[in-house]
C-alpha cells in the first residue's frame, strides 16, 4: 500500500503528462491541507479560497516544472505564499479575528457547553495575537502548524535558511507567550 507521499508523487507524475485526472484528485487530496496553511495568511475564509483557487491554477500552468520526488504539499504551499504576497502587495495588512472557524468544528461534542465556549474563546484570542505578529513570523507559524510543513520546507518554501526558520519560530513563540500573558512588548 502506497503512503500518502507515495500517491502524491504518482499523482504529480501522471499531471505532469497532462493527465487532468491525475491533478484533480491531487487537488481532491491537499487542498484541505493548503487551505488550513492559507487560512492563517489571509484576511477572511474568501481571500484565503481565492488563494488556494490561484495556487492550483499556477500549480497547473507550472506542473512540468516540478521535482515529483519533493514533497507536494510544499511545493504547492510556496506557490500559495506566492499568491498571498502578491495579495497583501495589493492591499492592507492581514486579519487574524476569523481563523478559529475551522477548529471550532473540530470541537468535541461531548464537551460541554462551558468547555466549547472557553476553546473558542482561547482560539479567538490566539488567533488575534498570532494576528499581530509579524508577517514574517505568521507565515512560519503557518506553514508549520496549519501546514505540517518541516523546517526544511518552510526553507525551501520561503527561499530562506533553515535557521531563519527557527529564529522566526523561537521569536514568535516568544511574542506569543507574552502576548498572551499580557506582557508588553519591549
Amino acid at each position: 500500500m502506497k503512503t500518502g507521499e507515495a500517491v502524491d508523487r504518482d499523482l504529480l507524475r501522471r499531471a505532469q503528462a497532462g493527465e487532468a485526472e491525475a491533478f484533480d484528485l491531487l487537488v481532491d487530496r491537499l487542498t484541505p491541507l493548503l487551505y488550513r496553511t492559507v487560512r492563517r495568511l489571509a484576511s477572511d475564509g474568501a481571500e484565503a479560497e481565492a488563494i488556494v483557487q490561484e495556487a492550483w491554477l499556477r500549480a497547473w500552468k507550472h506542473r512540468k516544472g516540478l521535482d515529483p520526488d519533493r514533497p507536494a504539499l510544499a511545493w504547492l504551499s510556496r506557490i500559495a505564499v506566492n499568491a498571498a504576497r502578491d495579495q497583501w502587495r495589493k492591499r492592507r495588512p492581514l486579519d487574524f479575528s476569523d481563523t478559529g472557524e475551522a477548529a471550532e468544528a473540530q470541537a468535541d461534542e461531548r464537551a460541554g457547553p462551558e468547555l466549547r465556549l472557553e476553546e473558542a474563546e482561547a482560539r479567538t484570542r490566539l488567533a488575534q495575537v498570532v494576528g499581530r505578529l509579524r508577517p514574517e513570523w505568521r507565515v512560519v507559524i503557518a506553514l508549520r502548524y496549519d501546514g505540517g510543513l518541516a523546517y526544511s520546507e518552510i526553507a525551501e518554501v520561503l527561499g530562506i535558511p533553515v535557521n531563519t526558520v527557527r529564529t522566526h519560530l523561537h521569536r514568535a513563540h516568544a511574542a506569543l507567550q507574552r502576548h498572551l500573558e499580557g506582557v508588553p512588548d519591549a
